[in-house]
């Protein structure tokens, strides 16, 4: 059988695309500060980027150095982009401007070098060689609010430290938001400067072009459907994912593995809401237990009708004939309107309601009907 996949690493975060869609504005914006970057032979320029988990800030920022370094390349200039991630090097400052000087200057790096050492020896070498620099320092909040704060005081100086050496040195700082800023004094906050590129979180049809994109690089043809990218788009673009691109990602990577596992040749919306249900799993099993009884029969017939059609959403009509199927078999009397039920469930935050034909829930299927179906066996016994 061939696989789901054409390349699954094309859906990994170490991964960046050769498009960015949404984020054509950021990535002029940052053409637009750094325009000098390759013309002068000194001078700093300082932009931070302000967004939310999976928003896309490291990617842009990635996809901006690769472009400037080609750029860079094509004039006959030496240009070098270093890109650290703070929260992973940890709040050593010693091994933070070691990993720096490993990376712009590998030539001259030597471990034995204090903190301060290593500023210098890197402003030497640029300076010898016209070597410009372009510095992302990713999670820089995650630093400053554990004490690492003179960091950004020393990367927004660098080109201070030795004020007769000509270098030109570019810095990138991005941040989940500038609740870190309170962590900074005047000084530092002025040398940091106001130059800020907003990423918002994207929303659902921003989050579906990106999906679509990704899949025709990362799947075969056919194996994922608009039904399910449109369903993945839909859980990405709510609470509690509020449009992180990264986690519609996993998504689909993880439940393209699961269906080649089960032996599936696509995806389908359940192997979706497995997956999904293994790390948001939104139904509480006390949140069923508390349901008023006929909810908990409509919740099943939801289940039941999703779970026969294999897709991600049913129209109440289905939903209906499934709610009639399971009072007959539980022999419980039937009410002739079930949209009260159907729409508290959805206030509860249980299911999702885009129209009257299109309602489903984001946990898998299978689970829940077992456990419903056992629940309201064990209340019949009951009363």
């Amino acid at each position: 059988m061939p696989s789901i996949f054409k390349d699954r690493n094309k859906l990994l975060p170490k991964y960046i695309p050769s498009k960015l869609p949404h984020r054509e504005e950021q990535m002029d914006t940052l053409r637009s500060f750094y325009e000098d970057a390759l013309r002068t032979s000194q001078g700093m320029m300082n932009v931070q980027l302000i967004g939310g988990v999976g928003t896309g800030k490291t990617s842009t920022s990635l996809s901006f150095a690769r472009e400037i370094e080609e750029t860079a390349k094509n004039r006959g200039l030496r240009f070098k982009p270093v890109y650290l991630n703070l929260k992973i090097l940890g709040t050593s400052k010693v091994m933070l401007y070691r990993a720096l000087l490993r990376e712009a200057a590998p030539e001259v790096y030597s471990s034995g070098l204090g903190a301060s050492e290593i500023l210098l020896q890197l402003i030497e070498h640029l300076s010898k060689t016209k070597k410009k620099i372009l510095m992302i320092l990713d999670e820089i909040g995650y630093l400053v609010k554990s004490g690492g704060k003179d960091v950004v005081y020393d990367f927004t100086r660098l080109n201070e430290v030795l004020p007769f050496k000509q270098v030109s040195i570019n810095v990138v700082f991005i941040a989940r938001d500038k609740q870190f800023h309170r962590y900074l004094d005047p000084a530092e906050l002025s040398t940091l400067g106001r130059n800020y590129i907003n990423f918002p979180n994207y929303r659902i049809n921003e989050i579906v072009d990106i999906l679509n994109y990704r899949v025709s690089e990362a799947f075969r043809q056919g194996a994922v459907s608009d039904e399910v990218i449109e369903y993945v788009a839909n859980i990405t673009s709510k609470p509690p994912v509020n449009g992180d691109i990264r986690y519609a990602l996993d998504l689909l990577l993880f439940s393209g593995v699961l269906a080649e596992r089960e032996g599936f040749e696509r995806i389908l919306p359940e192997h979706v809401r497995k997956v999904y249900g293994e790390t948001h799993w939104s139904i509480s099993t006390e949140e069923l237990m508390n349901l008023p009884k006929n909810e908990k029969v409509v919740l099943l017939s939801i289940a039941r009708a999703l779970k026969n059609r294999r897709t991600a959403y049913v129209p109440l009509s289905k939903i209906r004939e499934a709610y009639n199927i399971v009072c007959e078999e539980y022999h419980l009397k039937r009410k002739r309107e079930i949209e009260e039920e159907v729409q508290d469930l959805c206030d509860r935050g249980i299911i999702d309601i885009k129209s009257l034909i299109k309602i489903g829930v984001n946990v898998e299927t299978k689970k829940l009907v077992n456990f419903l179906e056992n629940l309201i066996n064990r209340l019949k016994k009951e009363i």
